[in-house]
């Protein structure tokens, strides 16, 4: 019997800018170019914003006219829990959190990227790369079966196992968090976040309480060995006992210095380029800017290399000082024992310490007053000598 030979016929099609993910970095990037460009955003599930991976609290500054509607509260007030029980209560008259519906978020850059022109794939994965003289191949695989795109610009924005960043850069990330998160019923409107650290609580993070109108969202992340879901399950049991779950969540959170972000004619953006805060793990503000840098770029460039270069040492520019900070902090915190903790705790409660955070604490730029804090507080050089010293001269 003889075999037959299965043809299948790849369409190929040119196009300006080719976006690998349709998350909010992704997406914003689209909304800006596609102005002027032509922009396919090509997303591999079947609806923009699912499956939710984030616990959706974000700075104001990352909230715009058209995620507005997102919000789902305000946040003023932040406790924070060290591993022997001791408090850091802050209180701000103004808004210095606000929790979101990721969901929504990502489905309103979405539409108005489409609004401005861009057109979105769902369902339809990159199963390869070829960067070519002038342009990149992608190999796709979705609804319409298997189709060959070519693009003169492809914006990896799939996440922190993007299968594109390979190309930029072979580097891994310094940390790579696991997270989980329930999704719990309530009834409370409180404009308070919890967060809970230690070495049995959430190993390398922080465990976090925040409510989000007619829910409240319990996780934590950690870069150790114990599975983050039975981290969480004993947090539940200890911390809040009967509660009813409404879902359950789960991802990853890449933490590192800024690193290459282009190469040829392929851009890294948000979490596939490791934009997140090494503090907080968020990512969002990151890569909204990250986004907008980029956009300016191409748009003032073309789609050229040249402008990916630009885009590299713009964000660099901005935001490598502040980075660098965050990571010496991230570094001191995940080697201090919950003893240095509980102390460390202590002295920050102190008035004058309490004062500054309340007045000046960012979620976006929490390196930018540890000079200050240090300062105020000199006491705290004795944690971890050489690199909070590292911090009061840069």
């Amino acid at each position: 019997m003889r075999s037959r030979k299965i043809s299948i016929r790849l369409e190929i099609f040119m196009i300006d800018i080719a976006i690998v993910g349709g998350g909010p970095s992704g997406n914003r990037a689209a909304m800006h170019l596609s102005r002027e460009m032509d922009v396919t955003v090509f997303e591999e599930h079947a609806s923009v914003g699912a499956p939710v991976q984030c616990a959706g609290l974000i700075s104001p500054r990352a909230v715009c006219e058209r995620t507005r509607d997102s919000v789902r509260n305000e946040i003023r007030r932040f406790v924070l829990h060290s591993p022997g029980g001791r408090e850091l209560s802050l209180h701000s008259r103004d808004v210095r959190g606000v929790v979101i519906d990721r969901e929504a978020y990502d489905r309103a850059l979405s539409e108005a990227a489409e609004k401005n022109g861009a057109s979105v794939r769902l369902s339809c994965r990159v199963s390869d790369v070829k960067p070519a003289d002038d342009c990149v191949k992608l190999l796709l695989k979705g609804e319409k079966g298997r189709e060959e795109i070519s693009a003169r610009i492809v914006v990896a924005a799939d996440g922190p196992q993007s299968a594109v960043r390979p190309l930029v850069t072979e580097k891994p990330f310094d940390i790579t968090y696991r997270g989980a998160q329930y999704v719990v019923k309530s009834d409370s409107q409180e404009d308070q976040v919890e967060m809970w650290i230690g070495r049995k609580i959430a190993p390398g993070f922080f465990a976090w309480k925040i409510p989000a109108g007619e829910e409240v969202r319990i996780g934590l992340c950690t870069c150790g060995k114990t599975p983050p879901m039975k981290l969480l399950d004993k947090l539940m049991r200890s911390k809040f006992g009967e509660v009813k779950i409404i879902r359950k969540q789960a991802g990853l959170i890449p933490i590192g210095p800024i690193g290459r972000l282009s190469e040829g004619r392929i851009a890294l953006l948000g979490d596939a380029g490791g934009q997140t805060k090494p503090v907080t793990g968020g990512g969002i503000f990151l890569g909204k800017r990250a986004a907008e840098i980029l956009a300016d770029c191409l748009l003032s460039f073309g789609n050229t290399m040249s402008a990916l270069r630009k885009y590299e040492l713009s964000y660099t520019d901005q935001f490598e000082r502040e980075i660098s900070r965050a990571m010496l902090i991230r570094r001191i915190l995940n080697d201090l024992p919950d003893k240095k903790i509980d102390r460390a705790v202590e002295l920050l409660s102190s008035p004058d310490i309490v004062e500054i955070l309340e007045d000046s604490g960012d979620i976006d730029y929490p390196g930018s007053i540890s000079a200050a804090i240090l300062r105020k507080a000199p006491r705290l050089i004795q944690f971890a000598p050489s690199l909070l010293k590292h911090l009061l001269v840069h």
